[in-house]
């Protein structure tokens, strides 16, 4: 993901996990939450991409078995890997552990994951020395302290420890120019920046889309600098709704 945009969160989460492969036998997992459109999910295909890593997406009330099908299918996309998915849940546990040490591995929507199986990768983690990197909406962070299962995951939330990251909207109208506006428009002023951020809402999905719409609308409007108008129109675009020129241009034509 050559185009990855980058922000200060996701140099934390580069840190992280940088701290979770160097970390001690017992302390390699970290954390990643984040609302919905605050680019969990992009960064998680970015961390694997950045570490080599492996990389699997859940679904709900997916099983133990599944779970490490995926993770052999994922691990049997890298050439360095050739792991036989048939068999019982405990023999995929086995040989995946036999081949993981060392590797990063990335569990996105990891909200969707039970009790069970969270401490089934605790145990892959631990046994097979591997970087776990659970990634999930704040119901994650929850159902780690669920009274019912706390007790079940005390050594998995021991293994997080401080290792988190929470992915939030961002706030700072320089944040958004220095990450999101600037790479692709330049230098922008104050005011620009700050309507920017009130389109999208801090939200970094969101953000990515309306920076394109903005592309977009100046190279069909020969626009050449970016201005409050163009991100205004451009996020009525994305809402929906159109420009009167565009309106004027299609009633013209029909």
């Amino acid at each position: 993901m050559s185009d990855y945009v980058r922000t200060q969160a996701s140099n934390n989460a580069l840190a992280m996990c940088q701290a979770v492969l160097n970390g001690r036998e017992d302390s390699r997992i970290g954390q990643i939450t984040g609302d919905p459109g605050t680019g969990k999910s992009a960064l998680s295909r970015w961390l694997t991409e950045e570490f080599g890593g492996i990389r699997v997406v859940c679904s709900h009330g997916i099983a133990e078995k599944q779970l490490f099908v995926d993770i052999a299918e994922a691990m049997n996309r890298q050439a360095r890997f050739s792991i036989d998915t048939t068999g019982s849940y405990s023999t995929l546990f086995r040989r995946i552990k036999k081949e993981i040490s060392g590797d990063l591995l990335v569990v996105d929507e990891a909200n969707h994951l039970k009790w069970g199986v969270l401490e089934a990768l605790r145990g892959l983690s631990d046994q097979g020395q591997a970087g776990l990197i659970l990634v999930g909406t704040d119901i994650l962070a929850k159902r780690l302290v669920e009274a019912r299962v706390r007790h079940y995951l005390a050594q998995l939330r021991q293994r997080i420890g401080a290792k988190r990251i929470v992915l939030e909207p961002m706030a700072d109208p320089a944040e958004v120019a220095g990450y999101i506006i600037q790479p692709t428009f330049g230098a922008v002023s104050q005011k620009v920046a700050q309507t920017f951020l009130q389109t999208c809402g801090g939200y970094w999905r969101l953000g990515l889309e309306l920076s394109d719409a903005c592309k977009r609308l100046m190279e069909a409007e020969g626009i050449d600098a970016l201005d409050e108008t163009t991100i205004l129109t451009a996020g009525a675009l994305m809402a929906g709704y159109e420009t009167p020129k565009r309106r004027k241009r299609k009633g013209d034509a029909q």
